[in-house]
């Protein structure tokens, strides 16, 4: 059982997060602090991870696992350190696990002080495991990458996480999903709302342009049409006095 209330906030979100990322799916057995038990008629013969999954394996009984009605050991199994338990996780239950199939082992550790890594991945190679290679990053992330998962496991910024390749993504809290599925739904109306007021003001600014132009060309037509008024009595009043200069004077 989970030893402190930071012990449980890991474990639980952590099953959380997978919890969310394999939701929908029906062939995935996914549970915390289950019962296994890995010999038939034997049922001191049990060993209860903190949390494993099992793909292929549709969650019929949540109350317990037993290996030979569902067919196989569980794929991934977790173990997060406490004070009363590193011994034994690093020990006793990883030989079982390592006995009993489970593909690969993680041992994480909540508090920095029972284990070499905060997080450490072992696979089950010709029946006994191996470390997973580590990349310990700039930033201070710590990444180890899971075969069976096909997810990097990173102990970042305090907490485990799992990044997923596919998406470029960390998986989320349903919670975090809703949160940044508004805040990219809030950001996206803002957006919009910033587009159709610069459209707004480009159509205004569009059609302040257009009314200058017809403005200015109207005052221009007038300008010509008044000159060419002005023309006209200028030509009409030579014309008189080209007339006048013609006619005979008068004698009288």
């Amino acid at each position: 059982m989970a030893q402190n209330i930071k012990h449980v906030l890991w474990i639980v979100e952590c099953f959380r997060m997978l919890e969310h990322w394999i939701s929908g799916r029906k062939d995935v057995y996914l549970a915390m602090d289950v019962l296994v038990y890995y010999k038939h008629g034997k049922n001191r013969e049990s060993v209860a991870p903190d949390m494993f999954v099992s793909f292929g394996v549709p969650m019929v009984n949540p109350a317990s696992y037993k290996v030979w009605e569902e067919g196989k050991p569980p794929d991934v199994a977790w173990e997060f350190g406490s004070p009363s338990s590193v011994k034994r996780d690093a020990g006793e239950k990883k030989g079982k696990y390592q006995r009993m199939g489970v593909r690969e082992y993680w041992l994480v550790d909540t508090d920095g002080k029972y284990h070499p890594r905060r997080v450490q991945g072992f696979e089950l190679v010709d029946g006994e495991y191996v470390e997973l290679p580590r990349d310990e990053r700039p930033d201070g992330t710590l990444s180890v990458w899971s075969p069976v998962l096909q997810l990097e496991q990173h102990f970042t910024e305090g907490r485990l996480r799992f990044w997923d390749r596919k998406t470029g993504k960390y998986l989320e809290l349903p919670e975090e999903e809703r949160e940044r599925l508004q805040s990219e739904a809030e950001a996206r109306a803002a957006s919009e709302t910033r587009a159709r007021a610069e459209a707004d003001r480009a159509r205004a600014e569009a059609d302040r342009a257009r009314a200058e132009a017809e403005t200015r060309v109207a005052s221009e037509a007038r300008g010509r049409a008044a000159e060419m008024r002005k023309r006209k009595a200028l030509e009409a009043r030579l014309a008189e006095l080209q007339a006048d200069a013609r006619s005979p004077r008068d004698q009288g």
